[in-house]
């Protein structure tokens, strides 16, 4: 383990092969996942420590039916994709079809005395749904970059110096959530923070693959009473970057008095130092 610990945030997946490449960047690195998550793929060839696996605290472990609860949601999400996809990710909090749903996150830990207990399914079903958002987001992304690398299947049937336009050249290739907007982000940020908070070392420095992370983290200090300003700094020239990542650093401000907040996910963001690792 490298002294400054690095954590993979918010991110609980990351493909095999960018995971390899991040630890041939980093040299290990810690991913959270919450509790009913499929075991990372990792390669055997890196040294044993390089990649930590944690999870939340047993305490904070949803009860089996959480795997049934989640399958119910998923699907009433296929089945309303596109109506109302970015207000189903806010947990159920609308539509009549998500009663059943709500009903049970408003009934879970309802009697614990621990805001932890009270939220854990919440922010288990949330990390779950941002997962799946992001692993479609990587699937579509992946499918267009081979599309646009593809010879048209009109190119047979053209004249030999008629050229055919390229339908994927204007098409962007996300890097980010789709139908995540700030709010979401807020929700995604707070469920991480909730179930791995305590298990992060205090000065460990936090990676994200998407700018959009650090844009919204950076911007949430806006107007607050801070200590310091925040920087941004581009890697140092003896860093590693052969693995192709263009990596940059942003230390975010430090509140002057983070117990009068009651926003928990500027407390936990407070001095903390993200990683932007670009592809």
């Amino acid at each position: 383990m490298p002294q400054t610990s690095i954590v993979l945030f918010p991110h609980t997946h990351v493909r095999s092969k960018v995971l390899e490449r991040l630890i041939e960047t980093f040299g290990s690195l810690i991913l959270c996942q919450p509790w009913f998550t499929e075991p990372t793929a990792f390669s055997d060839g890196f040294e044993k420590g390089a990649l930590e696996v944690c999870f939340p605290p047993e305490a904070l472990k949803p009860k089996e039916d959480f795997k049934r609860l989640l399958s119910e949601y998923q699907g009433w999400m296929m089945d309303n994709q596109g109506k109302n996809r970015p207000a189903a990710f806010s947990a159920g909090e609308t539509g009549d079809a998500t009663w059943t749903i709500r009903k049970a996150i408003r009934d879970a830990g309802k009697d614990a005395d621990d805001p932890a207990l009270q939220n854990t399914l919440k922010w288990h079903l949330i990390l779950h749904l941002a997962r799946n958002l992001e692993e479609e987001r990587v699937s579509a992304q992946d499918l267009l970059q081979r599309a646009s690398k593809t010879r048209s299947p009109l190119a047979e049937a053209m004249e030999k110096d008629e050229g055919i336009p390229d339908m994927f050249e204007d098409l962007p290739l996300s890097g980010t959530y789709p139908y995540v907007n700030d709010r979401h982000l807020n929700l995604i940020f707070d469920a991480w923070f909730g179930l791995f908070g305590h298990l992060i070392e205090a000065g460990a420095e936090l990676l994200t693959l998407d700018r959009q992370v650090m844009s919204y983290a950076s911007g949430l200090f806006d107007g607050c009473d801070v200590q310091t300003l925040a920087d941004i700094n581009p890697s140092p020239e003896n860093e590693p970057d052969a693995s192709g990542f263009k990596i940059s650093r942003r230390a975010l401000p430090r509140l002057s008095n983070p117990s009068a907040l009651a926003d928990p996910v500027l407390r936990a963001l407070s001095g903390k130092t993200l990683i932007l690792a670009e592809a």
